[in-house]
């Protein structure tokens, strides 16, 4: 395990465990005052979750951080080369997609949404997106691999 990594599992574990708990004390929170009529819970909801998602996101970039710092120059240069050329691939096909997707042609394909079935402009920007990331990740991983066979070949 490389130098530093393990205090990064530790410090990502001990902040994952904390947000668990946040969660439950907030649930509980918004379920008591929401029992009670002071509060409307469709809005606590989505202020909460927006919370957590915003710490969520911001401890993932910390945690990234001191990942890469812990991890060797040639793994750091995999990862970089991964994610310009694989991520990039992947925009690129599904930027591909999204061009095909103005033809008018294209009414007559059914997308289904990925958030239980629902049909708001909101639950397709989700899953568009999430395609789009989808697709980047799969890039990503195959450049990644195919740059570590490369290198193990020499």
């Amino acid at each position: 395990m490389a130098k530093g990594l393990k205090s990064v599992f530790l410090w990502s574990a001990v902040g994952l465990a904390a947000l668990i708990a946040l969660v439950f004390v907030a649930a509980a929170v918004v379920g008591y005052f929401s029992a009670e009529g002071s509060l409307d819970e469709d809005r606590a909801i989505v202020w909460i979750m927006g919370a957590f998602v915003v710490l969520i996101m911001v401890g993932a970039m910390v945690a990234g951080a001191a990942w890469m710092r812990s991890i060797d120059e040639a793994a750091r240069e995999a990862h970089k080369a991964a994610w310009y050329w694989g991520g990039s691939g992947g925009m690129a096909v599904g930027g591909v997609l999204i061009c095909l997707a103005t033809l008018p042609q294209a009414d007559v394909i059914s997308i289904p949404s990925w958030l239980d079935g629902r049909t708001d402009p909101a639950a397709y920007a989700a899953t568009g997106a999430f395609g789009m990331m989808l697709l980047m990740l799969i890039g990503y991983t195959v450049v990644w691999a195919w740059w570590w066979i490369t290198r193990m070949r020499d």
